[in-house]
């Protein structure tokens, strides 16, 4: 192998690329091959079913140069790439509201075990994100508290499980990405906090579980009190190099989060913002964007190398990481075992349920009797979860009761006042079961509901994703939470709903602050 072939292959080994629809196109494989990217992040758009996915992920295993890093995000509530083909898991939050250390580690192993049996080596958890604003757009249900205490207990928990399950964790989102307002998906996110405030809040976790992670992964966060100019922690060499590896002693894995997010691309470019995170100390680079981007990228790297900017050092430092991590290639369960896979899969349903059951929490008040007459339920109408609860409360009720029916009324996630003066006409003088996501950024649903409370029957709130919403609906006297709005977790509200199961989650993150209205 010439210096330039050993060049090419080295810089292929750091970046781990996402690979478009349900097959190896011809690009992504190509680039496998020479190395060019060094494994792959799987979507929900590359899993159709179980028996597509498995061919994918045997194709990735085979076809690359490389160990692959086959990795995934799939923490469980919101977040989960497989749900309708693995066995769903819980959120974070939902863990930590159901709280018992066996449940945690027992769901947690469940999920890294079938995706190692799938070829998966890698995967993007634990969040160790305290959820220190009860406004922030992205981290919410996937921070187990805020609390930081809280946060490095069950993240604790979950990392013993992912590894005792056969995949490397990565802890996520250094140095914390709970405190900030903007979605990093769009923005540059800032975390405003002084340095002190800092030490003991977003970074006691990373400090807490140091030496148990083998594998950290860098948010696109800015530290005001670090950096005094606009600078994602992906790039700067004071919160990477300086903070992480030089003033905390990691010697792990660093990765970053998806290049491709707004906050890098629309300030530094992704060719770019990529060696700037090598200069910054990054040893994985994740661009989950076009394959071509990633060649592109790639190449990129080569010439920052070859012009001497990016040290060879640097580089041979960041691969002999990844080769310590990942030393051998992931096996890949064979086809014909793949009926009694099912088989299993099907079989851990119940206990990710009964842990989804145990998380659904009682804020206030009581569940009132709900065994007889006509209830309505109204529901959000999100583009990405469709909590088709009303389906499983019915199911429950047929078998159950005599005369028990639910309705469902769909409306928007930010209803205007004319929207929900409509609806509260339709729910005067009805039972009613109100449904919420994030209703404290979707203020159109605490109008909604304080209309609807006035001259409803029997009601009862739930908050379906954070569990702050109760906060803006005091006249809702009956509250409950369930940390997730995945199906998983609406057909554990219909048992506890309906008395199958009787609430006994604890709210993991504090209710008490100020709620103002904008309406």
């Amino acid at each position: 192998m010439n210096d330039d072939e050993k060049l090419r292959q080295s810089v292929g080994r750091l970046l781990v690329a996402r690979i478009p629809g349900l097959t190896l196109d011809e690009v992504s494989q190509q680039s496998l091959n020479d190395g060019i990217i060094g494994g792959a992040v799987l979507f929900k758009e590359n899993a159709k079913d179980l028996q597509q996915l498995h061919a994918l992920c045997t194709a990735i295993v085979k076809q690359s140069l490389h160990v692959p890093v086959l990795t995934v995000d799939q923490e469980g509530g919101a977040v989960q790439r497989f749900d309708h083909i693995l066995t769903p898991i819980p959120s974070p939050m939902a863990l930590a509201a159901c709280g018992e250390h066996g449940t945690i580690h027992r769901v947690s192993k469940i999920n890294a075990t079938q995706l190692k049996s799938l070829g998966f080596n890698c995967l993007l958890a634990p969040c160790l994100d305290v959820l220190s604003n009860p406004l922030n757009p992205i981290i919410a249900t996937r921070a187990f508290s805020d609390n930081p205490r809280k946060v490095c207990e069950f993240g604790a928990q979950v990392n013993d499980a992912i590894i005792e399950g056969g995949l490397v964790s990565v802890g996520k989102h250094f140095p914390g990405h709970g405190a900030t307002l903007e979605d990093s998906h769009t923005d540059l996110a800032v975390s405003p906090m002084d340095s002190k405030v800092l030490w003991q809040l977003d970074l006691l976790p990373f400090r807490t579980l140091l030496n148990q992670l083998p594998s950290i992964l860098v948010g696109h966060v800015w530290l005001s009190s670090v950096d005094p100019e606009p600078l994602p922690a992906t790039l700067s060499k004071r919160v990477t190099q300086g903070i992480l590896r030089d003033y905390l002693g990691y010697e792990g894995l660093i990765m970053t989060d998806d290049m491709v997010m707004k906050a890098i691309t629309a300030g530094w470019g992704l060719a770019e913002a990529c060696v700037m995170a090598l200069e910054a100390g990054i040893d994985l680079i994740l661009t989950c964007g076009a394959i071509s981007e990633t060649v592109e990228v790639h190449q990129y790297i080569v010439d920052a190398v070859k012009s001497g900017r990016l040290p060879e050092s640097r580089l041979d430092d960041a691969v002999s990481r990844v080769d310590k991590l990942f030393p051998k290639r992931p096996k890949v369960i064979t086809k014909k075992a793949l009926p009694k896979f099912q088989d299993e899969l099907n079989s851990q349903f119940d206990r990710c349920l009964q842990a989804s059951c145990a998380a659904v929490t009682v804020l206030r008040g009581e569940i009132p009797p709900i065994n007889s007459g006509n209830w309505v339920v109204l529901v959000p109408n999100h583009a990405r979860y469709p909590m088709n609860v009303v389906e499983h409360l019915n199911a429950i009720a047929k078998n159950r009761f005599n005369s028990l029916e639910f309705s469902e009324i769909r409306y928007s996630v930010d209803p205007s006042p004319e929207e929900a003066k409509l609806l509260q006409a339709q729910c005067s003088e009805r039972n009613c079961i109100f449904l919420t996501y994030r209703a404290l950024t979707n203020q159109g649903q605490l109008h909604l509901g304080s209309l609807i409370a006035f001259d409803a029957r029997e009601k009862v709130h739930v908050a379906v994703d954070v569990p702050f919403d109760c906060m803006g609906l005091p006249a809702w006297e009956n509250a409950v939470a369930t940390y997730d709005p995945s199906d998983l977790a609406m057909r554990a509200l219909a048992k506890n709903l309906l008395g199958e199961f009787t609430p006994i989650g604890t709210c993991p993150v504090s209710l008490e602050f100020q709620v103002t209205s904008s309406r």
